[in-house]
């Protein structure tokens, strides 16, 4: 099959499944798609909504906390009367209602402390929410360039087969006009023949990028990202100096750091209050309807029994209570939680330092490479002039008989590496401006 038969069925094969099968989607709509449906997003939402709800009630535990029971029972049945004999009692009802209420007075600064916990877990919810969407923007800014990529790849493949084609053509013309050997015809059979394993590689690549791009995005789907000229804008010379010094002190993954610390000294004070005594105060007030047994100051019974639920007369009666608590030893419960909460501040603290020297290790690494793409791209387009020229020469030069076919072939290598050089420069630079914006928090 010849090559223009080949484009045209694939161009018509792609064109058909990016209308029924593919979604089309620019960076911006590949993000925020991203924070929507990533486990990791929806786990640190859930995190974040959960540290609030602890967060108002270690508010609340400084409100009276207020409850009230309510119960009734029915008795019957033989009894024994005031000489002994038994007799037979018609069924009544017992009937009570409580409403009862306690506050803490004091608890050994337990509750401030377990409110600046909840308000520290809090906070390193949100942190860690914060360093959860720069990584997935991350990854998803990756997945959305090497799908770029792939696709820029594959028109590469696609013109390298084109000009293999016309290579093929010419070869042919030569063999039949005496110019030129079976073996040149053979060479530019193969050259024809590795064109067309590389555009089909090609296209499983790009099919692998565009399905890895709809995982990152949740979509069941191809995806093929939409081309924007604008992410490819050089940036100018970096302040790298207060950039280190901005990720240092602000970047999501020192934030959510600091704030791991936050929580772990909070915790440590929960846990000292436990070596303090407790103050309650409680009241309550009940009334209670056929119970046997309740007596008048004359010595009367003044609650009769009743044959209905919570029926009858009801009499009332009140309790106030203040007790204090303090543990003289619990089994050494409390020197364990202390020598635990110390242990998980003191691998906070550690962790801590360690995430900003990494954070300076790959800042540093990112700016080298930043450096490098930009190079890179400089020196991969005058390597595709050069390349260009170097095969147009070649080719004048074979048809003149001036050069072997070898020569040409090796010219168009040489094309081909150039241009696939340039893609991965070009793309490289838009990754490792990523890893910066995601390392420093905020866009160049």
């Amino acid at each position: 099959m010849r090559a223009p038969a080949i484009l045209a069925m694939s161009c018509l094969a792609a064109t058909t499944l990016r209308a029924q099968d593919m979604q089309r989607v620019t960076l911006a709509d590949a993000l925020r798609m991203a924070a929507q449906s990533q486990p990791t997003m929806v786990q640190a939402r859930q995190s974040l909504r959960l540290a609030e709800a602890q967060e108002r009630q270690t508010t609340a535990n400084f409100l009276p906390s207020v409850s009230t029971t309510a119960s009734t029972s029915r008795s019957g049945g033989a009894r024994a009367n005031q000489f002994g004999s038994p007799t037979t009692v018609q069924g009544f009802y017992n009937s009570s209602i409580q409403l009862s209420a306690s506050l803490d007075l004091f608890t050994g600064f337990r509750r401030g402390a377990q409110r600046a916990s909840a308000r520290a877990v809090g906070d390193e919810a949100q942190a860690t929410m914060l360093s959860d969407s720069y990584t997935i923007a991350l990854a998803t800014k990756q997945a959305f360039f090497a799908a770029l990529a792939d696709s820029e790849l594959v028109s590469v493949s696609q013109a390298q087969l084109s000009l293999a084609q016309e290579q093929l053509n010419l070869v042919t013309q030569r063999l039949r006009l005496g110019a030129t050997t079976r073996a040149d015809s053979l060479s530019a059979s193969v050259a024809y023949g590795s064109a067309e394993v590389q555009l089909i590689q090609a296209r499983a690549n790009m099919r692998t990028a565009q399905a890895n791009l709809g995982r990152a995005i949740g979509v069941d789907r191809l995806v093929d990202p939409v081309p924007d000229t604008t992410l490819e804008v050089r940036l100018g010379p970096l302040d790298t100096a207060t950039l280190r010094r901005e990720a240092l002190d602000n970047a999501p993954a020192v934030v959510a750091a600091d704030a791991a610390v936050a929580a772990a000294r909070a915790q440590v004070r929960v846990n000292r209050a436990a070596y303090f005594p407790t103050v309650s105060i409680g009241a309550s007030n009940s009334w209670l309807a056929g119970i046997q047994g309740v007596q008048d100051s004359t010595g009367g019974f003044i609650v009769p029994p009743t044959g209905t639920p919570f029926g009858g007369n009801y009499v009332s009666g009140w309790n106030v209570r203040l007790s204090v608590t303090l543990p003289l030893f619990n089994n050494l419960t409390r020197e364990t939680n202390m020598v635990s909460s110390d242990a998980t501040y003191q691998d906070a603290v550690a962790t801590a330092r360690d995430t900003r020297l990494a954070l300076d290790a790959q800042l540093t690494q990112s700016f080298a490479a930043l450096d490098a793409a930009a190079a890179q791209i400089d020196v991969s387009r005058t390597s595709v002039s050069a390349a260009e020229e170097s095969l147009r020469l070649q080719n004048e030069r074979y048809r003149l008989g001036a050069a072997t076919f070898t020569d040409e072939l090796n010219a168009q290598v040489a094309l081909d590496q150039a241009e696939v050089n340039l893609v991965q420069a070009r793309y490289n630079y838009l990754v490792a401006r990523a890893q910066i914006e995601a390392y420093v928090g905020h866009g160049l």
